[in-house]
């Protein structure tokens, strides 16, 4: 089995049970979140193995989050509980004012999670990894937090990316200039991204011309589409995998479905179009509950689906 090491904050998800402005909503129904927390599981559905580096606050949600990722068969030994700070958490207002999207409210400044640091770092748990993976949320939530995915990746045998870029944590400029800087020193084997993320970063919104531009920073580039699929830029060709027309009930979390999913079933061995067609299954299945994790399908799941779609 391939092991993949996430650093990443955890978070503590609320999603509205109605659709409309949060205002009006009485009821929450509560689920572990944070797109390096959706990756490992999705990796882990593949039947890879997966361990995650970071912080929760002393209390319950933290702790929550800790047996959570336990009983879904992640390595928690890099999750620390910092007694001076709290767990993140953030609500989810669905459908309004624009129908089958979220947004996010959060509470997460100075949290456990943003205080991640490079001396959270272990050089030796971290070369126990085949590969390593963060995104562009971790270093948006703090410096420390930054610093800690440049030392993971200066140890890393294989590194994988997602731009993930939340302008609710940073300017658009500095997420360019700090992404940037992280794709030029390491140029990651892996980088996962969307055309607003690319726009962002190299100023094209154009998927194919944006993959082939992305290629100079990485081996392979994952470009998530929404509703309309995802293509794939690997040895100078470019795949493409269309989505499904499915009930929408909740939007976030498809991305690292997408993401989580195409890493795991690409190092097990499958050919890229491969790996991006399952994984657009996962991402599909994911969309129609709420939650981010609770419908990550296995790879016989994902047969199951492309079975019956070809009937």
């Amino acid at each position: 089995m391939v092991k993949l090491i996430a650093l990443g904050e955890i978070l503590v998800q609320f999603n509205a049970l109605a659709v409309g402005p949060l205002r009006h909503i009485n009821y929450f129904e509560k689920h572990i979140a944070g797109s390096e927390a959706n990756y490992c599981i999705a990796f882990i559905k593949q039947g890879n193995e997966c361990g995650i580096i970071a912080r929760v606050g002393d209390d319950e949600f933290g702790y929550n989050i800790i047996e959570w990722l336990r009983g879904q068969g992640v390595d928690v030994s890099g999750i620390k509980v910092d007694p001076e700070s709290f767990t993140g958490i953030y609500f989810v207002q669905r459908s309004h004012p624009v129908p089958n999207r979220s947004s996010m409210l959060y509470f997460r400044k100075g949290s456990a999670g943003s205080r991640l640091s490079p001396e959270d770092v272990s050089e030796n748990y971290i070369k126990s990894a085949d590969i390593v993976h963060s995104s562009g949320i971790t270093l948006a939530i703090s410096d420390t937090a930054r610093d800690a995915v440049f030392r993971a990746f200066s140890l890393a045998k294989i590194r994988s990316f997602d731009t993930n870029i939340r302008l609710r944590l940073w300017s658009a400029e500095k997420a360019k200039s700090e992404i940037m800087r992280l794709l030029n020193e390491f140029k990651p084997d892996f980088l996962i991204t969307d055309p607003d993320d690319s726009k962002i970063i190299i100023g094209e919104s154009d998927p194919e011309k944006a993959l082939k531009i992305l290629s100079n920073y990485s081996r392979i580039v994952v470009m998530k589409l929404g509703a309309r699929g995802a293509m794939v830029y690997s040895d100078g060709s470019i795949y493409f995998s269309p989505g499904y027309q499915v009930q929408v009930e909740d939007v976030i979390g498809a991305g690292d479905a997408l993401g989580g999913t195409f890493l795991s079933l690409y190092l097990k061995g499958f050919n890229v179009k491969k790996a991006l067609d399952y994984s657009i299954v996962a991402s599909t299945l994911n969309v129609m509950i709420r939650g981010d994790q609770e419908n990550l399908p296995s790879t016989k799941e994902i047969e199951e689906f492309l079975a019956e779609m070809k009937k």
